[in-house]
């Protein structure tokens, strides 16, 4: 290992400081070539930043295709969307769905319930005799 390549910065590879173009740099200039004073690279966006020479700013993304949305991200988007009363659904549907949901849960319970009563309080000979009662096809 030479001197000059203990010294490299970490994002350059080699003695010389060469290193692969980001996509956003490759569109910026072809976007505007020569006119471009400065270019930095802003990791947070994923984007390259290039301030041109008249003074104007502009973007392009370092992503060729977006990555998908996580599950996470789209529920808390759709939660952000009734917040702000821009879904198709308001709070008011949501509560009266909230509230069939809750009458259906409970009666549900009571049936369940009322079946565990109905079996323990007949017994197994009961079961069996009902069984005989009704035809098999």
């Amino acid at each position: 290992m030479s001197l000059l390549d203990s010294h490299t910065p970490h994002g350059r590879k080699g003695p010389f400081g060469s290193r692969t173009m980001r996509l956003g740099e490759d569109i910026l200039l072809a976007r505007h070539g020569s006119h471009i004073n400065r270019m930095t690279h802003d990791r947070r966006n994923h984007r390259m930043v290039a301030i041109l020479d008249n003074g104007t700013v502009d973007y392009a993304s370092n992503v060729l295709v977006a990555p998908p949305r996580t599950p996470i991200e789209r529920l808390q988007q759709q939660i952000r969307d009734v917040r702000d009363d821009v879904a198709p659904i308001t709070k008011s549907d949501l509560r009266v769905l909230g509230w069939f949901t809750a009458g259906w849960a409970v009666i549900s319970a009571l049936f369940i319930v009322g079946i565990i009563v109905l079996g323990s309080t007949n017994g197994g000979a009961a079961f069996a005799q009902a069984s005989t009662l009704f035809p098999s096809y």
